[in-house]
């Protein structure tokens, strides 16, 4: 048995165009799951609002899923093959093990071109996520810089609002002329 029987396609999955790390989506009932992918959306109308970053990822999905079917093909051919080496004349043999190793040698660029793609849908979603931090940057802190103040300022006028309430807005301040007296420091 070599590394390709046990090869896990899964590893290759499609990606979203946000990635949830972490978070798997379970469809509890499968004969829905199952009619939900049999149904074709029509998508012509919004083709034009995609970016190149969507176009290329939409792309790279379709790749992944043709190059899993490759694989699964290459893999049932190669074992077919791989049953006519045990029996049959010296001339089926030898065009079985032909055929074993243009399977194997297809499988294997198979492999490395999905690796490929999903390098690609790696280094997509590391600049889509970079972009996202620098819109959030820009105008960012001036953004917070005038929240900020309208925090401050707010908070003030609910200040001033509660000490005019307590009746001391009379015209000074405490401590001051018409204002709280000052009390004596505390000697204790």
């Amino acid at each position: 048995m070599d590394d390709f029987e046990t090869l896990d396609l899964a590893l290759f999955g499609l990606w979203a165009e946000q990635p949830r790390f972490g978070e798997t989506v379970r469809m509890e009932d499968l004969r829905l799951a199952d009619a939900v992918r049999g149904v074709l959306l029509e998508t012509k109308s919004a083709e034009g609002m995609r970016s190149d970053g969507e176009e290329l990822r939409r792309l790279l999905n379709e790749m992944t899923v043709e190059m899993r079917a490759q694989f699964s093909t290459f893999r049932k051919l190669r074992a077919t093959a791989e049953a006519l080496l045990d029996g049959g004349d010296e001339a089926a043999q030898k065009l079985a093990r032909a055929d074993v190793k243009a399977a194997t040698d297809a499988m294997s660029l198979i492999v490395r071109t999905l690796e490929k793609v999903d390098a690609l849908q790696r280094q997509l979603a590391r600049d889509r996520e970079l972009e996202a931090e620098r819109q959030a940057e820009e105008g960012g802190y001036e953004d917070a810089v005038r929240e900020v103040e309208r925090l401050i300022e707010e908070r003030a006028r609910e200040r001033f609002e509660s000490w005019k309430c307590e009746g001391r807005a009379d015209g000074g301040e405490p401590g001051g002329p018409g204002g709280d007296r000052p009390q004596p420091p505390d000697t204790g």
